[in-house]
């Protein structure tokens, strides 16, 4: 298993390295250092999830009974998909495209691909909610 200290560190550069905003990496370091002092509060240098959402209910103020009770803030919600970030990179090595908002920009080239096909699609009478799946799909915004 990967310290605590590690995966943050090999998960900051990985976000940096995939374009991740300055505001949004200092919002997720200042999580991180609250996560490393639960965990050294408790004597723990290894990563666990379990431990991870531990600090998740106790800095929410009970995650879990609130989420049974519909009244997760968006906060709440951040501050579990920090956790499970940490989990998944300690897992598998990489930013799961779920928490990547880099990995549907287009470059120009496949921008005009996508219109180029959106324009065919229409051509071709399908339907618009067929044309929005592919813009969905490509990443592209949709336009119908």
């Amino acid at each position: 298993m990967v310290t605590v200290s590690e995966l943050v560190s090999a998960l900051d550069a990985e976000l940096v390295r995939l374009g991740d905003k300055p505001s949004t990496m200092v919002w997720y370091r200042g999580c991180w250092r609250r996560l490393e002092r639960f965990f050294a509060s408790r004597g723990v240098q290894e990563f666990s999830v379990n431990l991870a959402m531990e600090w998740v209910d106790q800095a929410c103020g009970g995650f879990f009974a609130k989420e049974q009770a519909g009244t997760l803030k968006p906060t709440d919600v951040y501050l579990f998909r920090v956790a499970q970030m940490l989990d998944d990179f300690a897992v598998h090595g990489a930013v799961l495209r779920r928490y990547s908002r880099t990995v549907d920009r287009l470059t120009t080239d496949q921008a005009g691909i996508v219109a180029r096909f959106r324009a065919w699609l229409r051509a071709a009478g399908c339907a618009a909610s067929t044309v929005r799946t592919y813009d969905t799909v490509s990443g592209a915004p949709p336009r119908v």
